[in-house]
């Protein structure tokens, strides 16, 4: 079996959070639901503080962003927004070029890649698809919910590890990166190299993995 390196997406691969930006968009597009996401925010803010319920905080602004769309219509909606970052028209979201390059270089080298995001698998899928990366994924699932669309387990933390299990993938893999050490802590020691990205603030949290890179990419 090929090595395996494990990238995590938002943050790593893209210059921010694509979910949380997509979201915003998409309640920006549309009056009342701008207004209803107005008016439930402090209690979504509520959930979101909480690890355990941050994905019900979540689902509820997925939920009122997408009140009335068809998978079709929400698979059509993420691909204009990804091509929207391929063509560099969503402020302040873009993928790092340096990231690209390593993650290309990889493939040189005959790995297998393997993107492990908290973002909705079907948001994943066109991001990586509108930048031709034919490249293994997994991520939090999506499933509809009286007209709407919340999210299922949130992909962050050991449920990563266990989403990679899923697919056959077990430790150790040969190298982790991301931009986050408390939530990627489980794909991190699970890796022979593990990178940070971006992550000069974090340093004081990578005293238990001795072998830490250090890179960053503008």
């Amino acid at each position: 079996m090929s090595e395996i390196v494990v990238f995590d997406l938002d943050g790593t691969l893209l210059s921010s959070d694509a979910t949380r930006i997509w979201i915003t968009k998409q309640l920006k597009s549309h009056p009342l639901r701008f207004l209803t996401a107005i008016a439930i925010m402090p209690l979504a803010i509520i959930f979101m503080k909480f690890k355990k319920y941050k994905i019900l905080g979540i689902s509820i602004f997925l939920w009122i962003a997408t009140y009335g769309l068809s998978r079709q219509q929400l698979e059509e909606n993420f691909k204009t927004f990804a091509m929207g970052i391929k063509n560099n028209s969503i402020p302040n979201l873009y993928w790092f070029k340096e990231g690209i390059s390593e993650l290309n270089s990889h493939l040189i080298e005959g790995r297998d890649i393997v993107i492990a995001t908290g973002s909705p698998e079907l948001l994943a899928k066109e991001l990586l698809e509108s930048i031709g990366l034919n490249v293994m994924y997994v991520g939090t699932p999506l499933k509809n919910k009286v007209g709407g669309w919340v999210g299922g387990t949130y992909c962050i933390n050991e449920e990563k590890v266990n989403r990679l299990k899923l697919i056959g993938i077990n430790y150790k893999w040969f190298a982790t990166y991301t931009d986050d050490i408390k939530n990627d802590y489980p794909i991190l020691i699970n890796s022979k190299y593990p990178y940070l990205i971006n992550g000069d603030k974090q340093k004081n949290l990578s005293k238990k993995l001795k072998n830490m890179h250090y890179l960053e990419w503008n």
